[in-house]
């Protein structure tokens, strides 16, 4: 018993010295392309596509590069540009989510003066919406 863990440290040991100085970080992009791959392979075992078996292992092996990666600054400039990307589109998701639910009862315009989205009242025929942000007057016709 004493051996084994005389060898699970010297063991432990090299696995430091190799990570030091590397970037030995799951962070959100890692284990979001993980998730991809494995949900890519899922796909894979009912399409039997080639290119998307080339693909899903392109996205096992960015992961383990960016985990062995000696560059820590990119590595790190990699995931916070992933983490305001993702968040735009959850933000997106959210709004087309509320968007189907409420589609029997309001539209959505947008003003063409400030690009602001207005949520109307359905009503079938022409109407004249005032934009609360900038004030301008423009005509809709909802079918």
């Amino acid at each position: 018993m004493f051996d084994l863990l005389q060898k699970l440290a010297v063991y432990r040991e090299k696995y430091y010295n190799l990570m030091t100085g590397r970037y030995a970080n799951w962070d959100r992009l890692n284990k979001d392309m993980i998730v991809l791959c494995v949900a890519l392979n899922f796909l894979n075992l009912f399409i039997r596509s080639h290119i998307l078996a080339l693909i899903a292992a392109l996205f096992f092996f960015a992961p383990v590069f960016r985990v062995f990666s000696k560059n820590i600054d990119r590595r790190e400039d990699e995931n916070t540009k992933y983490f305001q990307k993702r968040k735009a589109f959850m933000e997106w998701l959210k709004i087309m989510y509320k968007r189907i639910a409420e589609i029997k009862t309001h539209r959505y315009y947008r003003c063409k003066n400030c690009d602001a989205y207005i949520r109307v009242p359905y009503k079938k025929g022409s109407h004249t919406i005032d934009c609360p942000k900038c004030g301008k007057e423009f005509k809709v016709k909802m079918l």
